[in-house]
């Protein structure tokens, strides 16, 4: 399991999601009223996924780290 690229994919999947959610952004600010409530709900799911992929890619991220740490030290020790 490759910790690092997994990581990278994260990034990558949370900057998509940020271009949409900042599409969304720019709709709410020339919407009517009636599709603010919509437009909100969207704006906020797209924004829990947002942080979720860019916690998860930083946690993969700090794996990959303590991995290759690892390595580096039984390869030490050998």
């Amino acid at each position: 399991m490759d910790y690092f690229t997994m990581s990278k994919e994260y990034f990558q999947d949370a900057k998509k999601i940020l271009k949409t959610l900042r599409k969304y952004e720019a709709k709410l600010k020339n919407s009517r009223k009636e599709n603010l409530e919509k437009l909100n709900s969207k704006i906020a799911s797209y924004r829990y996924i947002y942080y979720d992929l860019l916690n998860t890619a930083k946690l993969l991220e700090k794996r990959a780290k303590k991995n290759q740490t690892k390595d580096k030290e039984k390869k030490d020790a050998a």
